[in-house]
């Protein structure tokens, strides 16, 4: 056999060789075939979740949270990637949980729009508590102000919770109201927004 044939013969075995020991690594390294589904684990505590994720040899670290009033605090809320999505052993979870405390929203400033309009932008920041309030003026349905249920003015960029009973000043589109027997004019509170 000629030499240059033996030593071709030669190469090409230890570079099959080679691309075999290769791709072998690289299954075990990618732990290629082997996934795991990510655990149900929407509305428990952190540390009830962790032994769901050891048990899947999976990582989990918490990267947000949200305040979300009807749910408890600490309790996870979403996970990314979501739940059941097959995944790698030993991938991260990230998980974002519900926070201890009530959020902080920036008043908007409402006043000189309709009172339907105010109330659909507060609403729409996370707002929940809104309620009316008719005083006397001449244009009728104009928002003239924003204060707290205790009658303390709300100024437009101030940060305020959440759950924060707001009462929007709305003209009557007279410049006298009848006033209750309380002094005070009435608060209007449609049924269809209390949570």
């Amino acid at each position: 056999m000629n030499i240059y044939v033996k030593n071709v013969l030669i190469a090409l075995t230890i570079l099959i060789v080679l691309v075999f020991v290769v791709l072998q690594w690289l299954n075990f390294y990618t732990r290629h075939g082997k996934q795991v589904a990510v655990p149900d684990v929407k509305g428990m505590q952190v540390e009830q979740a962790a032994p769901f994720f050891t048990e899947k040899t999976l990582q989990y670290l918490v990267v947000d949270s949200i305040y979300i009033r009807n749910k408890p605090a600490g309790s996870i809320l979403e996970t990314v990637p979501p739940v059941g999505t097959n995944v790698k052993e030993g991938r991260t979870i990230y998980l974002t949980v519900n926070s201890s405390s009530v959020g902080l929203l920036t008043v908007p400033q409402v006043t000189d729009m309709s009172g339907r309009q105010a109330e659909a932008i507060l609403r729409s920041l996370g707002f929940g508590n809104i309620r009316t309030r008719i005083v006397p003026g001449a244009y009728r349905d104009l928002v003239t102000g924003l204060e707290s249920i205790g009658g303390n003015p709300v100024a437009a960029g101030s940060r305020i919770p959440a759950a924060t009973v707001l009462v929007l000043l709305v003209n009557s589109g007279q410049e006298e109201i009848l006033i209750s027997e309380e002094g005070e004019s009435p608060i209007e509170e449609p049924e269809e927004y209390w949570y």
